[in-house]
């Protein structure tokens, strides 16, 4: 089963941060998740919310800020409150260039790895015109050498060992990219109510099916790749794997990369716990 670490390390590091990316990195995950934004100059940037509010010094629409403003703010010490910021944070994930981390720039990191690794993708759509993100997370395919074929990046025609999936809440915004990304590597996300997951062969529901075995038994005999979000407890991951779930996204990588299967199912019984 892979891990993929959601919004890279996030349970050690702030969500999206360098070294949140370069702790699930170094950690040896199988993926990274991060969200995409656009800067008010049509940069991709790895955020989740819609705001700057929750996880910066800074306040308003993300969309409204340049990236060299973006750069500026202080996106990590909002996750330890009273440390002094950077200080706290290994200096192997510091850099010159800060915490706010492009996806070109966890596109450059993920490479340097040298090793195998999946970029999951999720656009963010919203507050954009129509097919904004789209269009620039194509550019940014087109850029990088996305090879439909394999699912890699090819820069300038050289190997690298980033594949890529594109995952979104947005049917709308799947279909608009469909032409050049594969359905292998097109993941519709879903919570509580199901979406019709016949278009593609990987499919990204929430935890909560696994309150719903028959359907999530269903979906993997025919035939589907199953990336399951947030997983974040010892039960939930555990019946996961118990159930042939191909792929997890966790918060905390290394706890779901060391877990092992001794310990006895009790989620599958109806009860929850870490």
């Amino acid at each position: 089963m892979k891990v993929f670490a959601h919004r890279g390390a996030s349970s050690d590091f702030a969500e999206h941060t360098r070294a949140a990316f370069a702790h699930a990195l170094a950690l040896g995950v199988d993926g990274i998740e991060t969200d995409v934004q656009l800067s008010s100059d049509g940069h991709l940037i790895c955020w989740h919310d819609a705001t700057l509010n929750r996880t910066s010094s800074g306040a308003g629409p993300v969309h409204a800020h340049r990236l060299v403003d973006l750069r500026k703010l202080d996106v990590h010490s909002w996750k330890t409150p009273g440390a002094s910021g950077l200080s706290q944070l290994p200096s192997a994930y510091t850099s010159a260039e800060g915490q706010l981390v492009t996806l070109d720039q966890l596109t450059q990191m993920m490479i340097d790895t040298g090793h195998p690794v999946e970029l999951a993708v999720e656009m963010k759509i919203g507050a954009y015109r129509d097919g904004a993100i789209e269009d620039a997370v194509l550019e940014w395919l087109q850029r990088w050498g996305w090879n439909a074929a394999t699912g890699t990046l090819m820069p300038h025609g050289r190997r690298t060992g980033v594949s890529v999936s594109v995952m979104s809440f947005s049917s709308v915004a799947l279909r608009r990219v469909a032409a050049v990304v594969p359905s292998t590597r097109l993941c519709p996300l879903f919570d509580e109510s199901s979406v019709d997951v016949t278009a593609t062969e990987l499919i990204g529901p929430s935890v909560r099916w696994l309150a719903d075995l028959s359907v999530l038994r269903a979906w993997l005999r025919i035939g589907h790749t199953v990336r399951m979000w947030t997983i974040e407890t010892n039960d939930q991951l555990r019946a996961a794997r118990q159930l042939g779930v191909q792929q997890i996204t966790v918060n905390d990588p290394s706890w779901a990369l060391h877990l092992d299967d001794a310990a006895p199912l009790s989620l599958l019984h109806g009860v929850s716990g870490r």
